[in-house]
């Protein structure tokens, strides 16, 4: 006989992880970590994670904006090593696997600069956040100077006489 939470609880195939590499988090803000632990809830074998921002934010219960400021803190951190609209790859050492062997071929093959095991951590982790903040500051710089034209919604291309 099945108890009704079993009933109605989605089955979900179990996956294999050794997570040493949660070892080798950096201090984040509150809001990295809480995105990293329910992304790893949501990844499918290997650590692929697919979903949007606003899905990330219905998950957590926060603002798409919490999420668009938390991502490239766990980038930087290379806890997520790609990330594109509605995709995103965790790291091998922090993601899960069918079985043990799949995970240890997975961070043979990392490159050297995605380990997590190799050199100061937390110095990567400042040093590639502060070059995307610096980038940041760049485009908008650009913005502001008038080298980038924002897409608007309704922009329409004028016709040349």
């Amino acid at each position: 006989m099945t108890s009704a939470a079993e009933e109605w609880a989605p089955r979900r195939n179990v996956l294999w992880g050794s997570f040493n590499g949660l070892a080798y988090v950096p201090r984040m803000p509150p809001t990295g970590y809480a995105l990293l632990l329910h992304m790893m809830s949501e990844q499918q074998p290997g650590g692929l994670v697919v979903a949007t921002h606003d899905q990330l934010a219905v998950g957590l219960a926060m603002d798409r904006g919490m999420i668009s400021r938390a991502m490239p803190h766990l980038i930087a951190a290379r806890l997520i090593i790609e990330a594109r609209r509605g995709r995103s790859q965790l790291n091998p050492m922090v993601a899960a696997f069918n079985d043990p062997r799949e995970q240890q071929r997975a961070v043979r093959d990392l490159p050297r600069d995605l380990r997590l095991d190799i050199g100061d951590f937390e110095e990567e982790y400042e040093r590639r956040f502060q070059v995307h903040l610096e980038e940041k500051a760049r485009k908008a710089e650009a913005r502001a100077k008038g080298n980038v034209l924002p897409l608007a919604k309704s922009a329409r291309l004028k016709s040349v006489r």
